[in-house]
């Protein structure tokens, strides 16, 4: 299934070589992903305190890890489609100490790590090089309260020259509980801090 997660142009398929729903403590590390054509892993719906670690992932097709929530676009004319009160999305995953390397051979709009309605990740000690686009992309401010920390990324946007190694949109609210525990549009902050990025052919922005 194709789809676009949240405001914004970018879209990407609800699949990969290992998919996971519905989980709790999942650990996903010490694993190699090479040669697929889409997606590495994807975080679908509710997941809790997930960790992807130590995974070396290097020629995927498409992004190499994602994580994408749901929250109700059809019922009603779509009037729910930013309510995401129900919980059911990504939280609390720790993406570490993985090497991520030419990703983005078929898709190009791809990147290492890719969210949207997804909240409280933390990314830091990742290696992310020779990449179509971004390395890390947050599609959307959801409950926010992503940390991003102690990375190295470089020669990223090769193919595609726009945006930045790390990039971040909020082009629509959503209603969480995330930042204090009441239903608000207002986001925690997303922090991006002590990272090394360089070469990133044009991509300047994040």
């Amino acid at each position: 299934p194709h789809g676009v997660p949240s405001g914004g142009d970018w879209a990407l398929e609800r699949m990969g070589a290992l998919f996971f729903e519905g989980t709790e403590m999942l650990t996903v590390s010490n694993c190699t992903f090479e040669r697929l054509d889409g997606n590495g892993i994807m975080l679908s719906g509710y997941n809790r305190n997930a960790t992807l670690a130590d995974n070396d992932f290097s020629w995927t097709g498409s992004t190499a890890m994602a994580a994408w929530g749901r929250t109700d676009e059809l019922s009603d004319g779509g009037i729910h489609g930013l309510d995401g009160t129900t919980g059911d999305y990504p939280r609390y995953t720790l993406v570490t100490g993985n090497l991520v390397r030419e990703t983005g051979i078929y898709e190009k709009q791809s990147s290492a790590w890719f969210q949207a309605k997804t909240a409280q990740t933390t990314i830091s000690h990742n290696v992310i090089f020779n990449l179509a686009r971004a390395g890390i992309n947050i599609n959307d401010g959801f409950g926010g309260g992503t940390e991003i920390y102690d990375n190295l990324i470089f020669n990223t946007c090769r193919e595609s020259s726009d945006h930045g190694p790390i990039n971040s949109w909020d082009r629509q609210p959503y209603l969480t509980t995330v930042r204090t525990g009441q239903a608000s549009l207002i986001p925690d902050f997303n922090i991006a801090h002590n990272n090394f990025i360089v070469s990133n052919y044009g991509g300047v922005k994040s």
